[in-house]
């Protein structure tokens, strides 16, 4: 699997700007986390840490904090591949980079290590 990126939101920043469509939901069920639809990103941060992911080519767009145990959707849009960092965001260390393509949409999950792996949908 190729490793993508994650969304999050910051204590008590439910609202960023540039979204549109976002939802924190509860962790995925027994089936797992949720698969992406074209245009969407969902950050899973399933590690036992609160994780963010960021966008560099679109300026740093799509800086979120997802806590732990929680998933982020939002319509982040695009149809070619884009760059994505993933965050351990209790020690701001970069836990590795993915590609995003809006075509298909993708999932991010952190797991424990720090590490993610990531789907498309």
């Amino acid at each position: 699997m190729q490793k993508r990126k994650i969304l999050g939101l910051g204590a008590g920043a439910a609202a960023i700007a540039g979204l549109a469509a976002a939802a924190i939901v509860p962790a995925a069920s027994a089936d797992g986390p949720p698969t992406a639809s074209a245009g969407q990103l969902i950050l899973c941060s399933f590690g036992g840490y609160d994780s963010q992911v960021q966008f560099p080519d679109r300026g740093g767009w799509g800086t979120y904090i997802i806590p732990n145990g929680q998933c982020y959707t939002t319509n982040a849009g695009g149809n070619s591949n884009e760059g994505v960092n993933v965050y351990d965001w209790s020690t701001s260390q970069n836990i590795g980079s993915t590609i995003y393509n809006g075509s298909s949409g993708e999932t991010i999950v952190t797991i424990p290590g720090p590490s993610f792996y990531a789907f498309n949908g």
